[in-house]
């Protein structure tokens, strides 16, 4: 089952603006035939540690280490749960060993999907950053935000709609450097045709669901999607770093 896929990430025009750095990061690769793409959103990035790019590569470097060939879904899922984890604690306790620099404003939101060759899914998600599935034209969420706001909205005490005006809807409750943070897994079946989409918070804020379909399908290739979706979240403000991974399941 050909994969086609690209990534690309952008400050955002108010970031470049101010001449600030990019700390988002985005890759993808192939390991025993399971195609993995990721995004990061890192937070405190200093001249020593970039925590978007360092829990990305943990994560590449645990799943380099324990991958094995024809694993099924499930043995990939615990896989991931563990390498998530273990990135957590590597992460801990590189903040400790220098907490006069690295304090609890230095996490990373990540994002990571795998797709096998028999066409199983699995995904794992923490933070704000989001997994999109786009099917027979309808574009699908498939993460929740880990939000203050969002947690609100599943008790009950706000709505759906009132979550994009919260004043706590960038109040993370989850990242990759937090104490014991919530990972959630799922694994699942895609199918030809498919395409699967991850977006870091530059993007999502500012761009609905119906823009995003049209940016998709407007699109020519999966790195034209990547770029459409970057120029069309600056045209929109730009407000912080933008990140996307693309992934089109051809017939």
């Amino acid at each position: 089952m050909p994969i086609d896929n690209a990534f690309a990430t952008h400050p955002g025009r108010i970031v470049e603006a101010a001449e600030k750095i990019n700390e988002d990061f985005a890759h993808a690769w192939v390991k025993h035939g399971v195609s993995y793409q990721i995004t990061a959103d890192g937070n405190h990035r200093t001249d020593f540690l970039n925590p978007a790019s360092f829990v990305v590569n943990e994560i590449q470097r645990f799943v380099g280490t324990y991958a094995e060939p024809n694993m099924p879904a499930g043995e990939i899922k615990r896989m991931l749960a563990g390498a998530f984890h273990c990135t957590n604690r590597v992460l801990l306790a590189f903040k400790k060993a220098d907490g006069e620099l690295y304090d609890h404003s230095t996490f990373a939101t990540v994002d990571l999907t795998a797709i096998t060759e028999k066409k199983e899914f699995v995904m794992a998600h923490v933070g704000d950053g989001r997994i999109y599935l786009i099917r027979s034209g309808k574009v699908q969420q498939l993460t929740k935000d880990h939000t203050e706001a969002q947690r609100l909205a599943d008790e009950g005490k706000i709505t759906k709609e009132q979550i994009f005006q919260h004043p706590d809807r960038d109040l993370l409750t989850s990242a990759l450097g937090f104490e014991n943070p919530r990972i959630d897994l799922r694994a699942g079946k895609v199918q030809n045709g498919d395409i699967v989409m991850l977006l870091t918070d530059g993007a999502h804020k500012v761009i609905n669901l119906e823009q995003l379909h049209d940016i998709v399908y407007e699109a020519g290739n999966c790195f034209e999607t990547c770029n459409g979706i970057i120029k069309v979240a600056n045209a929109l403000g730009g407000p912080d770093n933008i990140s996307v991974c693309v992934s089109y399941l051809r017939a």
